[in-house]
């Protein structure tokens, strides 16, 4: 089975409707995708207006009942610690099918902007990745989610730690194996300054040994990146040793064969 549970529209910071993402995803042939536009604690420049909401599911709604192929209604929520509660009662209102959680902001810095790349000059890359892999267990433990975004999105500008993080990454794939939660593959990755799909192969590996199930995800911004990539992320998983792939409904999840 092929799916894309990641894209983003006009609704957040991805440049084209809804149902341009359809056609191009039945065009190649992929069997279920979802939306996932960005959602945060208020309205930003790349992420939703909470008004927007009931509109956005609405007009999914429509889609499912007009598409030959399965679609899916996600959102990529932004993890602020301590600061969620609010928003997840103002998204649990309209029941999506899946959430994926993801970690894009140290404090007040977007670490994933290119607008605000100047500021990995200022930081030590060690400490950055310590920082963040300790927000990505920090949401995990939260259990608000169903899908890990982009586990390692902090390499993305190709920023690599001078010293040896094994014990940092393990304790955060042996957390999120315990939440029951899946990551994605994130291939969006493959189109970035680290040339690299979301998860690495060595991080990838510690979740295939620690049980955790995987999803597929393009991170499309536009209509031609559905299924980026995929030929790729499907020989990675199949390298590493997995045989099934994860899907949703209503938060409930399944698992299917790749």
């Amino acid at each position: 089975m092929r799916l894309d549970y990641h894209m983003h529209t006009t609704y957040s910071d991805g440049k084209r409707d809804l149902s341009e993402y359809v056609v191009e995803a039945e065009k190649k042939k992929i069997d279920e995708i979802g939306f996932s536009d960005h959602i945060y604690l208020e309205k930003r420049q790349w992420s939703m207006d909470h008004a927007d909401l009931p509109k956005y599911v609405n007009n999914i709604g429509t889609l499912k009942g007009k598409s030959q192929i399965s679609i899916k209604t996600g959102l990529e929520v932004d993890f602020v610690p301590d600061q969620m509660d609010s928003l997840m009662q103002l998204i649990k209102k309209w029941n999506p099918d899946y959430l994926i959680g993801s970690v894009h902001h140290i404090g007040n810095w977007l670490l994933d902007s290119e607008r605000e790349i100047e500021e990995w000059k200022r930081r030590d890359v060690d400490q950055v990745y310590t920082h963040y892999y300790g927000l990505v267990q920090a949401m995990v433990k939260t259990q608000l989610f169903d899908i890990v975004g982009h586990l390692d999105l902090v390499k993305k500008f190709n920023h690599r730690p001078k010293n040896d993080l094994s014990d940092l990454l393990l304790r955060t794939i042996e957390t999120i194996g315990k939440s029951g939660m899946c990551i994605e593959i994130n291939t969006s990755g493959l189109r970035r300054p680290c040339r690299e799909i979301y998860p690495s192969e060595k991080l990838l590996r510690l979740c295939f040994d620690n049980g955790i199930p995987i999803t597929f995800g393009s991170d499309a911004h536009s209509p031609e990146d559905v299924g980026n990539g995929f030929d790729q992320a499907v020989g990675l998983v199949r390298r590493v040793g997995y045989a099934e792939i994860t899907r949703f409904m209503q938060r409930r999840r399944d698992s299917v064969k790749l």
